[in-house]
């Protein structure tokens, strides 16, 4: 409090100076402010979110209008963040952890203007936090894992501004590609980033007021694949100068578990994201899957599996598959029979025919443009094959009211032929439910389907690189 009774946050909760290029009205909406009720024109004065009176007059003090805590955003899918509570399903898929449901969903128009819009960060390709970062409210964040930058959005000046080591080292790169990456989370009011980098393992504890953050980098050795969260323990393999690959570990408070070895050398060829269900995680790899197993006596063991002779996964077309039995199930492509076929994944290689690939989020799955429940490598009775020249890649899937948020694109080349190709491409954004297909919004760039989907402060928001906005819609209460 200075001389004339106005109040300012001066550190923040992890002891670092507010960056004077927060500004009071970034702080008061970041830290949930309690204000003075004033004339309209008079300005604003602040108090600490605690206060509920005004120590020099005993006024009351108006409480912000959205104080509710809204579950964190975990990219590229919402994912659980970490807890000690076990997810009811796979880990992994894209599938997000909160309600998504567009609001005045009757009322959306193809054409018709986004209900909000952020300008885009600087040059880059990124993932979107939302969470709370040494800030009452959640604050978003914008992170480049290829340049190992992290930004944040200020929500009263309306710009993004980077974030700079506090102290110590600097946030590695990731070489990890687009569909590969993936983060975990750890919720507290200084919530942890867990991130794969060429370094290990980095946890990284973002501090908003100050613009600043800490990390620190596990295991030593380039991350080979992304982490997950399986038996309450985050994992993620790491290779070694000498070519071997082991897993390092952590527990929620980022305490080190003891490495698990992998036996042997193993060329992985190029590696997607990690499922984990049950007693099993797996990244499934051009060459084979990488595998840990919980055994019986407790512990977690590693293991490599080549493919079958002449099988080659095909990680373009979406997430493994997950059956009415909790089988997770790979799409690959069978050289000697010419033919698509599903790999159950684990140590048994059950396999499917299928006619022809499906796009998949994980519980759901496209025949074209057409959404179907039922496992990919059945066909529907009466299947429409007048959709043929559209196809939709389920980008994110609900649990509520079975909600698919999906990018429609013509294939008249042929679904193998658009997903390789680099040409710029009409597309639409839809939402799939149980009573209808919404389509919200069109826009038109190479590679749609990178479109990352992400929900901040009630808002579903889209990013492309290739845009020149992140347009925004409200989502149902």
């Amino acid at each position: 409090m200075d001389d004339e009774g106005a109040w300012s946050m001066q550190r923040s909760a992890d002891g670092q100076n507010v960056s004077p290029l927060v500004s009071d009205a970034d702080i008061g909406k970041l830290m949930l402010a309690r204000r003075l009720p004033t004339a309209a024109d008079a300005p604003v004065r602040q108090f600490p979110p605690e206060f509920a009176f005004d120590p020099a007059s005993g006024a009351a003090l108006q409480v912000p209008p959205d104080t509710s805590i809204t579950p964190p955003w975990v990219p590229p899918y919402g994912a659980h963040p970490v807890s000690d509570v076990p997810p009811a399903g796979p880990s992994g898929l894209r599938q997000a952890s909160v309600p998504l449901k567009l609001a005045d969903q009757r009322a959306r128009e193809e054409h018709a203007q986004a209900d909000v819009s952020l300008p885009m960060p600087p040059p880059g390709e990124y993932e979107f936090f939302s969470a709370q970062f040494g800030t009452s409210a959640p604050a978003l964040l914008a992170l480049d894992p290829r340049k190992a930058v992290l930004h944040a959005w200020l929500p009263a000046s309306k710009r993004w501004l980077a974030l700079d080591p506090d102290y110590g080292s600097l946030l590695a790169e990731s070489d990890l590609a687009h569909g590969a990456w993936r983060a975990e989370l750890v919720p507290e009011f200084n919530s942890v980033l867990v991130l794969p980098t060429s370094h290990g393992l980095a946890c990284i504890r973002p501090d908003v007021p100050s613009l600043t953050y800490v990390v620190e980098h596990v295991g030593g050795a380039p991350c080979a694949a992304a982490p997950v969260w399986f038996q309450n323990r985050l994992w993620a393999p790491l290779r070694d100068d000498d070519g071997r690959l082991r897993f390092v570990n952590l527990d929620a408070a980022q305490k080190p578990g003891s490495d698990v070895l992998l036996d042997g050398l193993f060329d992985l060829g190029n590696v997607s994201a990690p499922v984990a269900y049950n007693r099993m995680a797996v990244w499934p790899c051009a060459n084979g899957q990488l595998r840990l197993q919980l055994q019986p006596d407790g512990n977690v063991a590693a293991s490599f599996t080549p493919w079958p002779e002449g099988l080659v996964p095909h990680f373009e077309f979406g997430s493994p598959y997950v059956s009415r039995d909790g089988g997770l199930w790979q799409l690959c492509f069978e050289r000697n029979r010419g033919t698509y076929v599903y790999v159950k994944l684990g140590a048994q290689s059950e396999r499917a025919d299928a006619l022809a690939p499906r796009l998949c989020s994980g519980s759901f799955n496209y025949r074209f443009a057409t959404k179907l429940k039922t496992a990919p490598w059945e066909e529907p009775e009466h299947g429409d094959d007048g959709g043929k020249n559209q196809a939709v890649m389920p980008l994110l899937e609900s649990g509520v009211g079975n909600s698919v948020f999906g990018v429609k694109f013509a294939t008249s080349a042929g679904l193998s032929s658009v997903l390789r190709s680099n040409e710029r491409l009409a597309a639409q954004l839809v939402q799939d439910d149980e009573l209808r297909e919404t389509v919200f919004h069109t826009f038109a760039v190479s590679e749609p389907w990178r479109l990352r989907l992400f929900v901040h402060e009630g808002t579903l928001w889209a990013y492309h690189p290739l845009l020149s906005r992140i347009d925004g819609w409200a989502l149902q209460a």
